[in-house]
């Protein structure tokens, strides 16, 4: 029974030193370029860093945790005594990592979510040995039980079940088609901006004067290799993120694993999904893969994200047989109801529009060259037929399918008893044409979930209301 008050691991204090480093150096870099005082630089950064240190390690000393009648009572505070109680019927599910501090000591890092989710996790465990953990496991577990709750958490070490494990082709597939180029380049354009002062751009446009003269060829070149880094850097991330990706059911739960420098381990009850999200970019569709995630109650909004990944590429035919094996309650719908062909012209006028007004922008300041955005029209007109095209609903039992696409194709497998709102939206073009939008939302993460789709009859709206009346349900299922 784990009811005296305990420390983390004494590498939490070093833990929370660079997390501190993190977030406190960067006004001393600033300070080191633009200071001619450099003595007094390391002055007080030597200072400074003694302060942290000393921080770090009463910080340490001051958290503890137990478990106390049913509930996991965390205390911490330097100057201000803080205490956290946390029900363990609360307790949705623990995730669990390792950076690479954790695993030069052995370690886990664990953090337990709790239902509705926030911006953080309920409860950080930073540095606790695998035997720590497991015994937390058992003793929630055992908590749980004497609770009256169902859920089991468990360290997956005994007595697996089926297992999944990503392939060395379907890894560099997942990574190759990604859209991780994007991230790549939000981020450097990212560090550019924060570290505009110190970059020496005088320098580097004198250095490069010379392609002030170079041809429109060069200049396509230089964008063309700069895509191309920023695509391999994409795969490597994707990669190592991605890497031992394992999910393993044991009795009623999933327990999702990943990572190699970094390693993450979730554990989530089979009870606490939410819904199945199925998403196929344009890349992924052509070939014939899909990513599967889980939209699960708890959860915080900076994991909700990618610990959610239940097959990060999977074959499209596979994916019904998958989801019987370790999300039974869920079955992927072949058959939809399309949308309305009165929808159609809609969805072409959205998607074209926007385009057409910046083209025209464009070829008016940017004459003669400005024209060729026009050419872009056709891409929107075939990107806005495939939008419609794609979406689609389907109701069989307890189970909404909902399928839309903006650019990637998404679709949304949901239970009756799980959908907290069920809303039927019109515009006004769309109360001329008889036509509806129907937005469903569940719990899940920081501020639920929304999946909608645009352009549904209106007859179709009204029989997705019926079917959602858990009135009429229960006298049909009293009937039957």
């Amino acid at each position: 029974m784990m009811s005296e008050p305990k420390r983390l691991h004494p590498a939490a204090a070093i833990l929370t030193f660079f997390k501190q480093l993190k977030d406190g150096l960067f006004p001393f870099v600033v300070l080191f370029f633009v200071n001619d005082y450099k003595l007094y630089f390391f002055i007080g950064l030597a200072v400074v860093l003694s302060v942290m240190v000393i921080f770090s390690i009463i910080s340490w000393t001051k958290y503890t945790y137990r478990f106390e009648e049913n509930e996991l009572r965390i205390e911490y505070g330097l100057f201000v005594k803080k205490k956290k109680y946390i029900p363990v019927e609360r307790i949705q599910s623990i995730n669990e990592s390792a950076g690479i501090v954790q695993q030069l000591f052995g370690l886990v890092k664990l953090q337990l979510e709790t239902a509705g989710g926030g911006i953080e996790a309920e409860a950080v465990l930073t540095a606790v040995t695998r035997k720590e953990a497991r015994r937390i496991n058992e003793a929630l577990a055992e908590r749980k039980k004497e609770a009256g709750t169902e859920a089991e958490m468990e360290n997956p070490v005994e007595e697996r079940g089926s297992i999944y494990k990503i392939g060395m082709k379907e890894l560099l597939v997942a990574a190759s088609t990604s859209s991780g180029i994007g991230v790549v380049l939000s981020a450097a354009f990212a560090f550019i901006s924060q570290f505009d002062e110190l970059i020496p751009f005088d320098k580097l446009i004198n250095r490069v004067s010379f392609l002030t003269d170079a041809s429109i060829t060069v200049y396509a070149i230089i964008v063309f290799l700069a895509f191309l880094i920023a695509w391999v850097l994409s795969i490597i991330g994707v990669c190592l993120k991605f890497a031992n990706f394992t999910v393993v059911k044991k009795d009623e739960d999933l327990i999702i694993s990943r990572g190699l420098f970094e390693k993450h381990q979730l554990t989530i009850p089979l009870e606490r999904i939410q819904a199945v999200k199925i998403s196929e970019n344009p890349i992924r569709e052509k070939l014939g893969y899909a990513t599967v995630h889980l939209l699960s109650a708890g959860g915080s909004l900076s994991n909700q994200n990618m610990s959610a990944v239940l097959f990060p590429l999977i074959k499209k035919a596979k994916i019904a047989e998958m989801l019987k094996e370790f999300a039974p309650d869920y079955t992927m719908e072949e058959q939809l109801t399309p949308l309305s062909k009165r929808a159609k012209r809609g969805y072409l006028l959205i998607y074209t529009i926007p385009f057409v007004i910046l083209s025209c922008i464009i070829g008016y300041f940017f004459e003669p060259w400005g024209y060729l955005a026009f050419l872009t029209i056709p891409a929107a007109l075939a990107a806005g037929l495939a939008a419609f095209r794609s979406g689609g609903w389907n109701i069989r039992g307890d189970q909404l399918t909902l399928v839309s696409r903006t650019v990637v194709k998404t679709t949304y497998l949901a239970k009756r008893k799980r959908i907290q709102v069920l809303e039927c939206k019109q515009s006004y073009f769309q109360k001329r044409l008889e036509l509806a939008s129907m937005q469903a939302s569940t719990t899940s993460g920081f501020g639920g979930t929304h999946f909608h789709v645009k352009g549904v009859d209106l007859r179709d709206a009204g029989e997705m209301f019926e079917w959602y009346s858990y009135e009429k349900s229960a006298r049909k299922d009293a009937v039957l």
